[in-house]
């Protein structure tokens, strides 16, 4: 990841992002225990949580000069996609890649991870 990724005001993860720990993740979870969970770790983080939707699988929360959305949606049986919108509106401050990767982070040591993006992930 170079200094122009680093500027940007705006990320959004996708299963066909470029940089994969952009891409989006699945998890062998409910979207309804992802959201539970994902709500109390921002929480803990000092962050704040703005609004949750459980019927679109949306949570947004706000940071320290940055604000974000997850959307959780099951897409089958076994897999449930997270992804992240993050924006602030300085070009210079907080690293919002490493804020997605954090999160994804804690996530995978949280719920079993099942795919990155197109590609399935080894049990």
């Amino acid at each position: 990841m170079g200094l122009l990724d680093k500027l940007q005001t705006h990320i959004e993860t996708k299963d066909t992002h470029k940089n994969e720990s952009l891409q989006t993740r699945y998890y062998a979870a409910s979207p309804n225990a992802i959201i539970q969970w994902l709500e109390e770790l921002i929480q803990s983080k000092g962050q704040l949580v703005r609004r949750i939707d459980t019927n679109r699988g949306e949570l947004s929360f706000i940071g320290e000069g940055w604000d974000g959305l997850v959307t959780i949606v099951q897409v089958d049986g076994g897999r449930t996609a997270v992804d992240f919108t993050l924006n602030r509106e300085q070009r210079l401050g907080v690293d919002l890649a490493q804020i997605v990767a954090d999160y994804y982070e804690a996530l995978s040591q949280q719920f079993p991870l099942r795919a990155i993006g197109n590609k399935t992930v080894e049990r």
